[in-house]
C-alpha cells in the first residue's frame, strides 16, 4: 500500500506540476511570435511599427512571471528574428541567431526589470500610484529597449547606417512604449487567468485586480459597451473614405472612445476593462493600417496611450470606492462584534436629537455594562471573553427594531439608542435585554458561563440636553444598579 503522502501526490493531475510551465512558456513563445507577425504587417518605416504588441507580451511576462519567463521570450526573438527578420545582408545565418539572442535579451531585461520595478513600487492593487507609476515606467523600459535594440541592429549589420539609426529611436521607441501600455495590462490578465489552468500558483496581480468590484455592476451589456468602445474608431475610418481631404480630422473621433470606456471600468471591474482597452486599441491600430499610419501615426498613437491611461485611472475609482467602504467599516463598525463605533453612535445621537427636537418626538438610551467580566476574562481567557462579547451583542440585535442603534464605546460596555421611543418602552427594552442575557449561558469549547448586565436607561430632553450629558446620566444610572445587587435596570435622574 502507498503512503498517504505518495497517494496525495499521485491524486493530482499529471499534466499540472510536470507539464504546466512548459504549456505556459510554449504559449508565450507562440503567442509572441504572432504579436511581432501583427506588429510587422503595420510597420510605416524599417524597425518602426504603430505599435509592438510583443513590448506589451514581454511587459505583461514581467508582471506575472518574473525573471523565469526571460527564456521563453529570448527563445522567441531569436526564433522570430530568424523565420521573420529580413535576409541577412551578408547572408550567415549565425549572424542573424546571434543578432535574435543579443535582441532577446536587450528586449527582455529591460521589460521584465521595467515591470519587477512597478510591483516593487506601486504594489499589485490598482491605485493611481500604480498607474501613474505605469505610465513612467513603461516609456522608461521601452527607451531601454529601443537603445538596446538598435544597437544589436547597428552591430549586426541590420541597419543601414548610423543616420538611420538615428532616425528610428523615436518611432521605434514610441511603438514599443503603445505596445506596452496599451497591451501590458491585458497580457497580464491573460497570462494571470492560464497560471491555475495549468496547475500553477496564480499570480497576486491577477488576484488583486480581480477582487476589484465595481462601482454599479450590470448596467449594460458588455457586448454592447463594447460595441460603443469601437463605433468611433468605424466612424473615423467611413468619414476618412468618405472625404479624404478631412482625414485629419476625423481621425480625431477615435478619442470619443474613451466615454463607454470609463462606462465600462465603473461597470464591469479591471479584468474585463483591460480587455475593452486592448480591443480599443487593436480597433484603432487596424484603422492605422487600413488608412496608411504614416499620414496619421501620431494622431492614433496618441490616442491609444491616452485611451488606455484614462481606463487605467478609471479602474481605479472602483479601488478608491473599495478602501473608502473599508475605512468607513473601520470608523463605524466594532471589528469583534459588529456593534457600531463610539463615534458612530455620537454622530448617529447627534442626528437623532436633532430630529426628536425638530419634529417633537421622544428618544431615549439604554446603557449596559457585563457583569463581573474582568472575572470571566481572568477565570475562563480573553478568547472566552471575546465569544461572550459577540454573542451578546448578537442577542441584543435581536430584539432591537431596525431603526434602534447597537453600539460597544469600548470593553465590555454597550449603548441602545432607540429613536422615536420613550421613557418606560426603554425601561422595558432594558428589561427585556436583560431577561435573554440571563435566560441562556455563553459556552465555548466545553465551558459555559452564565452573563448579566446592569442597565441605566434614560430618555434623552433634546431641547434642553446634549448627547454626553445624557450619556453621564445613563451611565451613573447603570453604576446604581451594580451598586444595588447588579444585573438590574435603574433609571436616570431627571434632567436639571
Amino acid at each position: 500500500m502507498a503512503p498517504a503522502g505518495r497517494q496525495a501526490r499521485d491524486s493530482r493531475p499529471p499534466s499540472a506540476p510536470r507539464f504546466g510551465p512548459l504549456a505556459l512558456h510554449g504559449g508565450v513563445v507562440l503567442l509572441w511570435l504572432l504579436a511581432w507577425y501583427v506588429a510587422r504587417l503595420q510597420e510605416y518605416a524599417p524597425h518602426a511599427s504603430l505599435w509592438f504588441p510583443p513590448a506589451g507580451l514581454t511587459f505583461a511576462v514581467g508582471l506575472t512571471l518574473g525573471w523565469r519567463g526571460l527564456p521563453g521570450v529570448v527563445l522567441a526573438a531569436v526564433l522570430a528574428t530568424l523565420t521573420l527578420a529580413a535576409p541577412d545582408p551578408a547572408g550567415a545565418p549565425g549572424r542573424l541567431l546571434a543578432a535574435g539572442l543579443a535582441f532577446g535579451l536587450v528586449h527582455g531585461l529591460s521589460y521584465i526589470a521595467g515591470a519587477r520595478l512597478l510591483l516593487r513600487l506601486g504594489r499589485e492593487r490598482p491605485t493611481p500610484r500604480m498607474v501613474s507609476l505605469l505610465l513612467l515606467l513603461a516609456p522608461l523600459a521601452a527607451l531601454v529597449a529601443t537603445v538596446g535594440g538598435l544597437v544589436v541592429l547597428g552591430a549586426f549589420g541590420l541597419v543601414d547606417s548610423l543616420e538611420t539609426t538615428r532616425a528610428l529611436v523615436v518611432p521605434y521607441w514610441i511603438g514599443d512604449l503603445v505596445g506596452a501600455v496599451a497591451l501590458g495590462p491585458f497580457f497580464a490578465v491573460l497570462l494571470g487567468a492560464a497560471l491555475p489552468r495549468l496547475g500553477m500558483e496564480p499570480s497576486a496581480l491577477y488576484t488583486a485586480h480581480r477582487q476589484v468590484a465595481p462601482i454599479a455592476s450590470g448596467r449594460g451589456p458588455l457586448a454592447l459597451k463594447l460595441a460603443l468602445c469601437v463605433l468611433p474608431a468605424a466612424l473615423a475610418a467611413s468619414l476618412v473614405r468618405l472625404w479624404p481631404e478631412q482625414a485629419h480630422p476625423a481621425s480625431f473621433l477615435v478619442f470619443f472612445g474613451i466615454v463607454p470606456l470609463m462606462w465600462i471600468a465603473h461597470t464591469e471591474g479591471a479584468l474585463r476593462t483591460y480587455a475593452a482597452s486592448a480591443a480599443l486599441s487593436t480597433a484603432i491600430a487596424g484603422l492605422g493600417a487600413a488608412l496608411g499610419p504614416g499620414q496619421h501615426g501620431v494622431t492614433f498613437q496618441f490616442a491609444m496611450m491616452i485611451l488606455a491611461g484614462g481606463a487605467y485611472f478609471g479602474i481605479t475609482v472602483p479601488a478608491l470606492y473599495a478602501d473608502n467602504r473599508a475605512l468607513r467599516r473601520m470608523l463605524t463598525t466594532d471589528s469583534l462584534t459588529g456593534a457600531a463605533t463610539r463615534a458612530f453612535l455620537i454622530e448617529t445621537a447627534e442626528r437623532e436629537i436633532e430630529r426628536a427636537r425638530r419634529f417633537g418626538t421622544a428618544l431615549s438610551l439604554v446603557v449596559f455594562d457585563l457583569d463581573h467580566f474582568k472575572r470571566i476574562n481572568d477565570e475562563l481567557g480573553h478568547p472566552f471573553g471575546d465569544a461572550a462579547l459577540v454573542e451578546i451583542a448578537e442577542r441584543t440585535r435581536r430584539e432591537l427594531r431596525v431603526s434602534d442603534l447597537l453600539a460597544r464605546p469600548g470593553g465590555e460596555e454597550f449603548v441602545v439608542l432607540l429613536p422615536m421611543t420613550g421613557l418606560d418602552a426603554a425601561v422595558e427594552t432594558a428589561g427585556r435585554l436583560a431577561g435573554v442575557l440571563r435566560a441562556d449561558p455563553v459556552a465555548r469549547g466545553g465551558t459555559s458561563r452564565t452573563v448579566t448586565a446592569s442597565f441605566g436607561v434614560v430618555e434623552i430632553d433634546a431641547v434642553r440636553e446634549s448627547f454626553e450629558a445624557a450619556f453621564e446620566r445613563a451611565d451613573r444610572a447603570l453604576y446604581e444598579a451594580k451598586a444595588a445587587g447588579r444585573d438590574r435596570v435603574r433609571i436616570a435622574a431627571q434632567h436639571s
